[in-house]
């Protein structure tokens, strides 16, 4: 059997369904696949973080737009995200990290983000009290970033994209992708072809997968990061800023009435299985004693593990790849905040032939090119 379909997305996460509702309210037929279900991959594991703290000009354009649609968005989308501007606060130990933020914050205000500021390590005391801090060289904070619901977020632009026309289909995995005089046409799966003009790789980590498909070598590779949640717990409020020591990656925010944190760790092979690893949990703990020590009164409730989708320089691939094939992937960590403006902006780019900022910076083929501008707040 084969159907037919102005765009088959292939990921349906939070990047893939924004897509899916922004191209189906143009007027475009869509056609979601996913080899599990919708928004339980990568997007299902992510801390729920939504900021403009960013060193680059497109990231901090981004991440102020992202804010603007979260908040608006039971207005545009029928449901509420669950956003709470509890603020983000960078923490720095060195100099260089201090002059690299300090630098990162005048970028930030020149473009509209008003109220981000540098703090003093006191300073940042009185906002997350039982901070260490005689180490720190300084910090940052921008109360309007905060805090979505992933499903929220993800399962709004599923609903919305169907209401639209949209079709998502779950437990369908693509096998193949097909040519029609040299451009692809379509795709496989084990039961069906599905024949279509456009077709947009939104498979987080797995997009190296799915472009081999097409014969392309996409450079994007998954690590697995871990998360974990507390009992309730009264060091926190619902309103307290999420955390970051920028210097060790460890977070952490409010959660319900717990906390949850996490932390990089280096010593987690690259793998694209989210299997769940308790040592982690002990190489997090000093690090966060160090840090903030009302942690070890904490009681820990749960955990899980999940993807990150990195590329060389921390930046993802938006754009399109040749012969009606194109990509959104590789966001490295920010997918989740970043997912309701790509779909929106990547909508109007395959529709209009434009997208409202420059995203030459995301362009699949900027390695072959040298055109690389790295992300440096990356967590």
């Amino acid at each position: 059997m084969t159907r037919r379909a102005d765009v088959v997305v292939i990921g349906a996460g939070v990047v893939g369904c924004s897509l899916a509702f922004y191209l189906a309210r143009a007027g475009r037929s869509v056609i979601v696949l996913d080899r599990g279900s919708i928004g339980q991959g990568t997007t299902a594991a992510c801390a729920g973080g939504v900021r403009a703290q960013f060193s680059t000009e497109v990231n901090i354009r981004i991440g102020m737009e992202a804010k603007r649609k979260l908040a608006a968005f039971n207005r545009e989308v029928g449901r509420s995200a669950d956003f709470r501007a509890v603020g983000y606060l960078f923490l720095l130990t060195t100099a260089e990290e201090r002059d690299q933020f300090a630098e990162a914050v005048r970028l930030q205000r020149r473009l509209g983000v008003d109220d981000v500021v540098e703090l003093s390590p006191g300073q940042a005391v009185a906002l997350v009290p039982g901070l260490r801090w005689d180490d720190l060289s300084g910090a940052t904070y921008c109360p309007s970033d905060g805090l979505a619901g992933p499903n929220e977020v993800t399962m709004g632009y599923a609903e919305a994209a169907r209401r639209h026309g949209a079709l998502i289909e779950e437990g369908a995995p693509v096998t193949a992708l097909s040519r029609r005089a040299g451009l692809v046409s379509g795709v496989e799966t084990s039961n069906e072809s599905i024949d279509a003009e456009q077709i947009v790789i939104c498979a987080g980590p797995w997009t190296a997968e799915v472009g081999s498909l097409a014969g392309l070598t996409l450079p994007v590779s998954p690590s697995r990061r871990h998360a974990f949640v507390t009992q309730p717990f009264s060091a926190v409020s619902r309103r307290s800023p999420m955390t970051i020591d920028f210097h060790t990656s460890f977070y952490f925010h409010p959660e319900g009435d717990g906390l949850l944190f996490g932390m990089g760790d280096a010593e987690q092979p690259e793998s694209g299985e989210a299997v769940m690893d308790w040592s982690v949990l002990e190489r997090i703990i000093p690090r966060a004693a160090e840090r903030w020590p009302p942690l070890l009164e904490a009681q820990v409730k749960s955990g899980w593990a999940g993807l990150y989708e990195n590329t060389p320089d921390s930046q993802p691939l938006v754009g399109p790849l040749g012969d009606g094939l194109w990509v959104a992937a590789g966001f490295s960590g920010h997918g989740f905040m970043m997912g309701p403006v790509i779909g929106d902006w990547l909508a109007q780019w395959m529709t209009e032939g434009a997208t409202p900022v420059d995203l030459r910076s995301f362009r699949p083929d900027r390695f072959s090119r040298g055109q690389s501008v790295p992300e440096h707040h990356v967590v």
